[in-house]
């Protein structure tokens, strides 16, 4: 079972479209879903509670914008725990993605199939890399499936995947952490990458990756107050899933 957190503030047509897709497209008995709505405007709130009356479905809502992701991410995952209890994955998505056929098995295949040569796993997979952060290098095929991984310095948090043992670990999301590339999902990849003391193991051992061919398909155009997002048009618009 998987603990999806997804973060919604407004943007009605895309909050749709995230969530249309992760119901269509995720095995309805394999996730629950808590959606943390950072005080959207009325019709924004309307289509999510279409969706909390569905048995594995929660809605955490903020009167006023919260504004603070970092946050909005912690209160999304321990309302999640409170709400259903634990399963064995952890989820990040935010209102601005749509999910392809599959999505979830795969990212959970590949995590646990892929390793690097010292024989580690990645301790957190995003869907898509942190827009200001290169790949590393490339790990190969899993096995039975046309997927690799690219290790990266930061997934961008919204899409991330990982064991709710690694959020005990490298949590919670840094609530303060601002600028260029500094946002709460790198200093999270930042930690999980030099692990519980801070220094950076010579095995890198701990690390992050990327899946690719990607599993989902990062929508949006602007950020959540409608300013446009930095990084966003590095991304690949899919026809049929991307509204204008």
């Amino acid at each position: 079972m998987t603990n999806i957190v997804l973060i919604a503030r407004d943007r009605p047509r895309l909050t749709e479209q995230a969530l249309r897709t992760i119901y269509a497209n995720t095995p309805f008995d394999q996730f629950n879903l808590t959606v943390v709505d950072d005080g959207s405007r009325h019709e924004t709130r309307e289509i999510i509670m279409r969706y909390a009356i569905r048995k594995n479905c929660e809605v955490v809502t903020f009167i006023k914008p919260i504004g603070i992701v970092g946050f909005l991410r912690n209160v999304g995952a321990w309302a999640s725990e409170r709400f259903f209890g634990r399963g064995e994955w952890l989820c990040f998505l935010d209102n601005d993605i749509a999910v392809f056929p599959g999505w979830l098995g795969k990212m959970q295949r590949v995590k646990e199939n892929i390793k690097r040569p010292d024989g580690e796993g990645p301790a957190v997979l995003g869907g898509l890399r942190h827009p200001y952060h290169l790949a590393k290098s490339v790990i190969g095929l899993a096995e039975d499936l046309d997927t690799y991984i690219e290790i990266a310095d930061a997934v961008s948090g919204y899409s991330m995947l990982m064991r709710w043992e690694c959020f005990d670990l490298y949590g919670p999301f840094e609530q303060d952490a601002k600028g260029t590339g500094q946002s709460e999902d790198y200093a999270f990849c930042q930690k999980a990458i030099r692990g519980p003391d801070t220094t950076l193991s010579e095995s890198y051992r701990n690390w992050v990756g990327y899946i690719h061919p990607p599993v989902l398909a990062h929508c949006g155009i602007t950020n959540s107050n409608g300013e446009p997002a930095t990084g966003a048009d590095q991304f690949e618009r899919v026809e049929g899933y991307i509204y204008e």
